[in-house]
C-alpha cells in the first residue's frame, strides 16, 4: 500500500508552512494531492500557506496555475511614498485585490473545506488565529512580509505575516478541525542549512529561523500525543523564485508536484 492509498481512507488536514514566494510549490503540493484522489477535510496555512490553503480550502486550486504563468510585478507591486512606521515598501492593496478577484468565495464559512490562517498581531505581540469572517483580509494579513509589505490593519491592530511566529500552522488545525492524519507541506527557510552568517543582521535572522523551525517540530509533537499522526512532507531545492524572478514559478510549482508525488506513491 502506498502512502497515498493510506490517506485516502483517512480524515487528513494539511497545514502549509511559510515560505518566501512559495505559493508556487504549495500549489504543486495540492495538485500532487488531487491527481491521487486524496480529499482532506482541513487546512491551515502560513503566510504563501495561508493563500494556497485558502484556494485549496475553496476547492479553487486549479484557479492558480493560469493566474501565475501570467503573472508580473507590476500585478502586486504598489510601492508606497514613505516608508511609514512600521515600515513596509509595499501598500499591498494590488495583492489584496488579486485576491479578490480569483478566491471564489468571500468567507471562511462559505469554503466546502475547513480553513484557518495564521498572521502576527503586532499590536498585542500576540499568535492570531483566523477561522471565520471575511476571508480576504485574514490571507491579506498572513502574507504581509515585514518590510516588504506594510502591516495589515484589522480591528484596530496591526497584523502581519503568520510565519513571523508560526512557521507550519499545526496546532492551530488540529485545534480547530478533527483529523486522524495531518499532512504537512514544509518549504524550508534557505538560511537555516547554509553557513553561520557573518553580519550581525543575517546572525539575527539566522535564530529567528532556528525558533520557527523548533517550534513547529514542537507543535507536531504535541499533535503526536493527542493521537494525531503527523506526516511531514518537505519540498527543499525548489526554483527560487521572487518578485524578479517570476518566471520560475511554474518550474518551481511543478518541481514539488513531482516530487511530492513521488513521496506519496511510495509504500506507506
Amino acid at each position: 500500500m502506498t502512502l497515498a492509498d493510506r490517506l485516502r481512507g483517512e480524515r487528513v488536514g494539511v497545514a502549509l508552512s511559510s515560505a518566501f514566494f512559495g505559493f508556487y510549490g504549495h500549489a504543486g503540493f495540492c495538485r500532487a494531492l488531487a491527481a491521487r484522489g486524496i480529499e482532506p477535510v482541513g487546512w491551515s496555512g502560513a503566510s504563501a500557506g495561508a493563500m494556497v490553503a485558502a484556494f485549496a480550502a475553496a476547492r479553487a486550486v486549479d484557479r492558480l496555475p493560469p493566474v501565475f504563468a501570467g503573472l508580473k510585478r507590476q500585478d502586486f507591486w504598489d510601492p508606497t511614498r514613505f516608508v511609514g512606521r512600521p515600515p513596509g515598501l509595499l501598500r499591498g492593496h494590488k495583492f489584496r485585490d488579486l485576491l479578490a478577484a480569483h478566491l471564489p468565495y468571500r468567507t471562511f464559512e462559505e469554503c466546502p473545506d475547513g480553513l484557518v490562517t495564521v498572521a502576527t498581531d503586532l499590536t498585542r505581540g500576540a499568535r492570531h488565529v483566523d477561522r471565520s469572517g471575511a476571508l480576504v483580509p485574514a490571507v491579506w494579513a498572513s502574507c504581509a512580509l515585514p518590510i516588504l509589505f506594510r502591516p495589515v490593519e484589522r480591528g484596530g491592530a496591526l497584523h502581519a505575516d503568520g510565519g513571523i511566529v508560526d512557521k507550519l500552522p499545526i496546532a492551530a488545525l488540529i485545534d480547530h478541525v478533527e483529523v486522524d492524519v495531518l499532512l504537512a507541506h514544509h518549504i524550508p527557510t534557505r538560511g537555516v542549512g547554509a553557513r553561520l552568517p557573518t553580519t550581525p543582521g543575517r546572525f539575527v535572522e539566522r535564530m529567528l529561523d532556528i525558533a520557527r523551525e523548533d517550534g513547529w517540530r514542537h507543535q507536531a509533537a504535541l499533535a503526536e500525543a493527542r493521537g494525531v499522526e503527523v506526516i511531514v512532507i518537505g519540498s527543499g531545492d525548489l526554483p527560487r523564485v521572487d518578485p524578479f524572478r517570476l518566471g520560475r514559478g511554474l518550474a518551481a510549482m511543478r518541481a514539488a508536484e513531482d516530487g511530492v508525488g513521488a513521496r506519496l506513491d511510495r509504500a506507506g
